[in-house]
């Protein structure tokens, strides 16, 4: 064990003084205490230094930038590098999603059925502190895919930022082309959703119209066979108008009629009698024609008009679905062009030919200032304790 007398020797000071200077000077401390603190200063900083400059492997570090867009976000008047990158802020929805999906469980899932991710990234001798245990869990995997990756977004550009680490530059390489392979399919299938159910309904209801139109048309085609007519409306206008004809030459003869009894004294004469009887021919005649227009037993025309109107108007109606469901269907068609989103590199990963070195300085930095900042801590502890002993 450590003499602590001599390292509370050293840290002997005012609780504000401590706190101010962390690390005294060693002067004024017995060689024992000296050669105390310096191992408990330097051995730590001895094994952390042998880590991370010696023991720990090679990470090798691979980026690759991508960018998510709509075709209808610039128009070809305004089309440029500018507007390409920074001017489609409705696709930052798209980015963010895309974010999520990249760090999810579900790439681990998808990246496994063609890489082996745990015999990549486990543990070797003798840095055994980084990687996967052959023991590891589903969630200690997950957790290790997690702090291989990093997926940063830019909120101004839309642009995604795809980092990726590993042991071997090969890995770090597939790695990331993995990733941007499942970046672009995600975008195909989001492209597929969005659109393809509204299109498979609309198309749907243009079939269904398009039954409608053919049914409706089957009904008056066989209602004319039936009754032998084109338009009942039609043939009912020119019985109309035939009688109308026949109550004209009625008034004629009326006329003829009260004329020759004025001029005959003899009300029984063969030129009376013979224009009564057309007279009577006449309104028989028109009789007829309005009992055989609207009788059951006759042509009846004008309850067909009623439903040749009725069958004319039931396809008239779905000819008007028919219309819309086309122009609709066409529509969603044309906007699933104009929205559809798509995929650009602009930074592809590259191979890289020289390990990357920033975490052993930032990993050896971080320790040290803990350990520098502990024993600053350790020293301030000591330093109030004895203060309130004197």
């Amino acid at each position: 064990m450590f003499d602590l007398a001599g390292i509370k020797t050293l840290m002997k000071s005012s609780p504000g003084q401590a706190g101010r200077r962390p690390l005294r000077s060693l002067k004024g401390l017995k060689p024992k205490s000296q050669k105390q603190l310096l191992l408990v200063l330097g051995i730590p900083f001895a094994a952390l230094f042998l880590y991370f400059y010696a023991i720990g492997r090679d990470r090798y570090f691979v980026r690759s930038e991508v960018v998510v867009r709509k075709a209808n976000d610039s128009s070809p008047a305004t089309l440029s590098l500018g507007s390409f990158l920074g001017g489609n802020q409705q696709s930052l929805e798209d980015a963010r999603y895309l974010k999520t999906y990249l760090e999810s469980p579900q790439v681990l899932e998808d990246l496994e059925k063609s890489f082996n991710f745990r015999q990549a990234y486990a543990k070797r001798f003798p840095d055994l502190y980084p990687g996967l245990s052959t023991q590891a869990t589903r969630e200690q995997v997950y957790d290790t895919f997690r702090r291989q990756i990093t997926v940063s977004l830019n909120e101004t550009s839309g642009q995604l930022t795809v980092r990726t680490l590993a042991f071997d530059p090969k890995t770090a390489l597939r790695f990331n082309q993995f990733l941007i392979e499942q970046a672009d399919e995600f975008v195909n299938r989001l492209n597929q959703d969005i659109y393809k159910k509204q299109l498979d309904f609309a198309q749907e209801q243009v079939a269904l119209n398009g039954k409608r139109v053919q049914e409706a048309s089957t009904k008056l085609l066989a209602f004319q066979n039936q009754n032998k007519l084109l338009d009942a409306r039609s043939q009912g206008q020119g019985s109309e108008a035939f009688i109308s004809a026949l109550e004209g030459e009625l008034a004629k003869k009326r006329v003829e009629l009260a004329t020759l009894r004025r001029q005959f004294v003899d009300q029984r004469a063969p030129e009376i009698a013979a224009v009564q009887a057309q007279v009577q021919e006449l309104q028989g005649q028109i009789q007829s024609e309005r009992s055989q227009l609207v009788s059951p037993q006759g042509k009846n025309l004008n309850q067909k008009a009623v439903k040749q109107a009725e069958l004319e108007s039931s396809l008239n109606f779905a000819n008007d679905l028919y219309k819309a469901s086309i122009s609709a269907a066409e529509q969603i068609r044309v906007d699933s062009l104009q929205k559809q989103r798509f995929m650009a590199v602009l930074s592809k990963p590259l191979l890289p030919q020289e390990p990357w070195q920033y975490w052993r300085h930032k990993g050896f930095f971080t320790a040290l200032t803990a350990l520098l900042v502990g024993v600053a801590l350790t020293k301030f502890l000591l330093g109030m304790a004895d203060s309130h002993r004197n």
